[in-house]
């Protein structure tokens, strides 16, 4: 690794500084949150708990990571992204703490009341988006937060197994806690507030940043293009989220497949969409334009969809599969949010960031009780149908509507 004053290169790949710290804020932030994920369910069963308690809990905390992101986003416009990063870091803190002392059901519930605010992803997006200019810059800055989650993801389990040798099952708690302190040390020693403050302080003096409200919400969702991208990526991804709520049960059920074979298959995943996110949606993105790159994402979701229809018939199948579903992810999610920060405002890329993360974790907080129903009353291959005909449909807008390119070059050369 060698470095400038103002840039970072690793071999060929080469950055400026405060955007390579962001990368590493957001590493250091996924291995917290998802050092908490992994070990909440060995939490349930210590605490003796139902799979029904589970089940309340985790809709707990979809229904909070809902009101959550657009209530983070009013706190990046009104007070700043450093503070909103700060916010995230320090409720993911109090999140591990109130996990570890949990004792019973009540406690455990009420742990999950900071979870309202925290929203790695879309703090770090939002980080991004003040550091970098809409178009291919950013496409590619969003791109590579894919590979900040890989990293993270490969190191959870190093973390954790650990911590768990060490201190027992709830010590990755404890350990997820004091790693928070890494990403706040990092943000205010190694990023320039200047680095990513200047637009703010320049669009605070048009007027306020506007107020999280339902109004303000409908008119940033009406403005031209908003609800056109909305409406594109979730065709494809809704399904996906569906049929990750029920895949691990699907599989125990059908393959008789291992506590092990389920790591793995986690794991598959988080490096599938590491290396999608990472390298596949920048190599794309420098020979099409965001709007393209939603066709060719809505098209590797038909071919994983399909696969999973025609060919999941052996569990090790994943590994053909999960390569065009993950690259459908990447390239759908990352190109949209792209457009999204493109097509409003500055003040308002927070709000219409947290307004797209609180749809996801809607459907994430409801997709287990409609894509188990689905599963029980019409199989596993109802919900792979479902995401066949959504990525159609969001294809088929993408060629009859398509976001006007004046509006996206406009945000480009304010």
């Amino acid at each position: 690794m060698t470095a400038s004053p103002q840039t970072i290169k690793i071999g060929s790949f080469e950055v400026s500084r405060p955007i390579a710290f962001a990368y590493l804020l957001s590493i250091f932030y996924n291995i917290t949150f998802f050092l908490q994920f992994s070990a909440t369910p060995y939490l349930v069963k210590h605490l003796k708990l139902s799979d029904a308690d589970y089940g309340y809990i985790q809709t707990i905390f979809g229904v909070f990571q809902m009101v959550g992101g657009p209530l983070f986003g009013y706190v990046i416009q009104k007070f700043g992204i450093r503070l909103a990063l700060h916010l995230c870091y320090f409720s993911t803190l109090l999140s591990g703490l109130m996990l570890y002392f949990s004792f019973d059901y009540y406690s455990l519930l009420l742990s999950r009341i900071p979870v309202v605010f925290m929203h790695g992803q879309q703090a770090h997006q939002t980080l991004l988006s003040a550091l970098t200019s809409p178009g291919k810059e950013r496409t590619s800055a969003f791109g590579r937060m894919g590979l900040t989650f890989g990293i993270g993801f490969i190191f959870v389990p190093i973390f954790s197994i650990a911590a768990t040798k060490i201190g027992g099952d709830l010590a990755p708690f404890l350990v997820s806690a004091a790693l928070c302190a890494l990403p706040s040390f990092v943000l205010e020693t190694c990023i320039e507030r200047k680095s990513y403050e200047h637009e703010i302080t320049q669009d605070n003096s048009n007027g306020p940043p506007p107020e999280i409200n339902i109004t303000n919400v409908v008119r940033i969702l009406q403005k031209p293009g908003v609800l056109n991208v909305m409406a594109k990526k979730n065709g494809g991804v809704v399904p996906f989220l569906m049929i990750i709520a029920v895949l691990n049960l699907y599989i125990i059920e059908k393959f008789n497949a291992t506590n092990t074979e389920n790591q793995i298959m986690q794991m598959m995943m988080g490096v599938f969409i590491m290396f999608s996110n990472g390298f596949g949606v920048i190599w794309l993105r420098k020979k099409f334009d965001e709007q393209t790159l939603l066709i060719i994402g809505s098209l590797s979701f038909v071919v994983g969809y399909t696969l999973f229809t025609f060919v999941f018939f052996n569990f090790w199948m994943l590994l053909v599969i999960m390569p065009f579903v993950s690259l459908g992810m990447s390239v759908v999610a990352t190109c949209s949010d792209s457009l999204l920060t493109a097509l409003v405002d500055e003040s308002e890329q927070g709000i219409v960031l947290g307004t797209a993360t609180s749809f996801n974790s809607l459907v994430r907080t409801f997709s287990p009780l409609f894509a188990g129903s689905l599963l029980q009353n019409y199989g596993f291959q109802s919900l792979t149908i479902l995401g066949v005909v959504g990525s159609l449909l969001a294809i088929s807008l993408m060629i009859l509507s398509p976001v006007d390119e004046n509006l996206i070059k406009k945000h480009k050369t304010e």
